[in-house]
């Protein structure tokens, strides 16, 4: 079984590729610039790259995206990490939040598509906190790695090594659910021809 990620996101690519080889579904990243539609929810956004993609590829493949949410706010950064980070950077996203709850959670959606408009959504969300300071700023990481400690930890994403991350993120928890379809649904292949 082998599947595109459409995506220019080599982190996302090497965790999703992570969890997919070992169970036997190959996977390769397609660097492709796709559209996003202006929405609050991660599923819309990556069901219309997902259809993007497959409209220029005519593969079978996987869009990914993921918000971060502060609870404080509504929708904030929301599905706009990468442009709100690039506007106000970490000092104005900590002004952001002085005097509020620090409560925010990722959503990460992943969109299969097989064939034209015949697609899947997985989701999962990943609950935690807005640290106060950044962490581990000189870190290879994706910036709100550097700010977000998840629930039930006491350390930054940031501070928690590859495998550890990939064990328990939302990104993760997506792929996973993506890999048990892609599995069962080959079984039933299998099963159906024989």
């Amino acid at each position: 079984m082998a599947l595109v990620f459409a995506t220019n996101n080599d982190f996302k690519f090497r965790e999703i590729k992570a969890i997919l080889e070992p169970l036997g579904i190959s996977i390769w990243q397609k660097k492709i610039d796709l559209f996003e539609p202006d929405s609050n929810s991660p599923a819309e956004i990556a069901l219309e790259k997902a259809r993007h993609a497959f409209s220029k590829l005519k593969l079978p493949l996987i869009t990914e995206d993921t918000g971060i949410f502060f609870e404080a706010y509504n929708n904030f950064p929301g599905t706009k990490p990468k442009r709100i980070f690039e506007q106000m950077g970490f000092q104005g996203l900590f002004e952001k939040l002085k005097g509020r709850q620090r409560h925010a959670h990722f959503h990460t959606a992943i969109c299969l598509m097989d064939y034209n408009d015949n697609y899947k959504i997985f989701e999962a969300k990943w609950h935690g906190q807005i640290a106060k300071e950044v962490i581990l700023p000189e870190a290879d990481r994706m910036p709100y790695e550097k700010i977000f400690i998840p629930e039930g930890k006491q350390i930054a994403l940031s501070q928690m090594g590859f495998e550890e991350k990939n064990l328990l993120s939302h990104r993760a928890e997506a792929t996973r659910k993506l890999a048990r379809f892609l599995v069962e649904k080959q079984i039933a292949s299998i099963k159906n021809r024989g």
